[in-house]
């Protein structure tokens, strides 16, 4: 919640934001039933997991990936204020899903806000030449991060 808020704070305010944020859908029991992918620029809902019939199945819909993919590529070709990407998750880890864009941002020079599961720190410092700096997850770490890297403009 501390990203989506921090997100809902900045475009309030007039900074354009894309990129993507997660949503969990729970079913009657709260168990998590789907995962949606939020298109933050227009709040379109991708769904990006499906049903599996074992916890060995990976229930990433990989069709949805394309989807998501265009969405950072319009936020980097329309250089967006900060682009934010919830979660550098297992797809991005191995080298696939949005890693290409992600770093595509990166080399733009678009600030960018991403969600790194503290397991994955030392792989996704390695990708990324150790750029950029480790916040903690709340809205005060996020907001001062922002002022941070607008103070020159």
């Amino acid at each position: 919640m501390a990203l989506l808020r921090f997100v809902e704070h900045l475009q309030a305010d007039g900074v354009r934001v894309g990129g993507l944020l997660q949503e969990a859908q729970y079913d009657s029991q709260g168990v998590i039933a789907g995962v949606y992918a939020i298109d933050v620029a227009s709040g379109r809902r991708i769904p990006i997991t499906r049903p599996v019939k074992s916890d060995e199945e990976c229930g990433l819909d990989v069709s949805a990936l394309v989807e998501t993919s265009g969405i950072i590529r319009q936020a980097i070709d329309e250089r967006f204020d900060l682009i934010v990407v919830e979660k550098f998750g297992e797809q991005e880890q191995s080298g696939k899903g949005l890693i290409d864009e992600i770093l595509q941002g990166i080399a733009e020079g678009i600030p960018l806000l991403i969600s790194v599961p503290e397991v994955a720190l030392p792989l996704w410092q390695e990708r990324t030449g150790e750029l950029g700096a480790v916040l903690g997850f709340n809205e005060e770490s996020f907001r001062q991060w922002w002022q941070q890297i607008n103070q020159g403009n």
